[in-house]
């Protein structure tokens, strides 16, 4: 099975941060699970999160194992 990582870009004012929101080896997420309902898994993960005052810019999908860059 292939490893699928969620990806959001969240930005607050200025800075733009990529984080993992969670991988397939976390909950089991295909990469077409990742594609139709990434945006529900963010919302979820945004409200219970630091991140609640953050803007959803985008996510994506990655195949394999992601480092997010520092700002996006």
């Amino acid at each position: 099975m292939m490893l699928v990582t969620l990806v959001a870009v969240l930005c607050n004012s200025q800075p733009c941060i990529e984080k993992i929101v969670t991988t397939s080896d976390q909950s089991g997420i295909t990469m077409t699970a990742c594609q139709v309902n990434g945006q529900i898994g963010i919302a979820e993960w945004l409200t219970k999160g630091p991140y609640r005052e953050w803007r959803l810019q985008g996510y994506k999908c990655v195949a394999g194992t992601y480092t997010p860059k520092r700002e996006a």
